[in-house]
């Protein structure tokens, strides 16, 4: 997994007004510096004794010419499949449930 992603300097939370079930993130620097996505239905599931975390996401905004074409891109999945494993490992130290989710899910091997 990546070195820790610190909230308020490699990505910061946005709360849309128009949507209070939806929390969307905006990453603050690297190559996807300015993208802002949104996590979807997120799983654990045990494949041939490895675990895997699955996810949805979708791509709301970028600087790159096709926002939806990074949806497509291993490079980005498991950079916010990280960010996600963070938070999450977070918020379990922290003793912070929330439930969200959709249908899709996209794979990242914890292991």
């Amino acid at each position: 997994m990546e070195n820790n992603m610190i909230e308020g300097v490699d990505y910061c939370f946005i709360y849309p007004k128009d949507d209070a079930n939806s929390v969307h993130i905006r990453l603050l620097n690297g190559k996807y510096e300015d993208t802002v996505f949104k996590y979807g239905r997120v799983k654990f599931e045990e494949k041939n004794n490895e675990m895997y975390l699955l996810f949805n996401y979708d791509v709301l905004e970028s600087t790159f010419d096709k926002p939806k074409a990074m949806e497509k891109d291993e490079d980005f999945k498991n950079h916010i499949g990280n960010l996600l494993a963070e938070i999450m490992s977070s918020n379990i130290e922290q003793e912070i449930v929330d439930e969200i989710g959709t249908g899709n899910t996209q794979e990242f091997n914890l292991q």
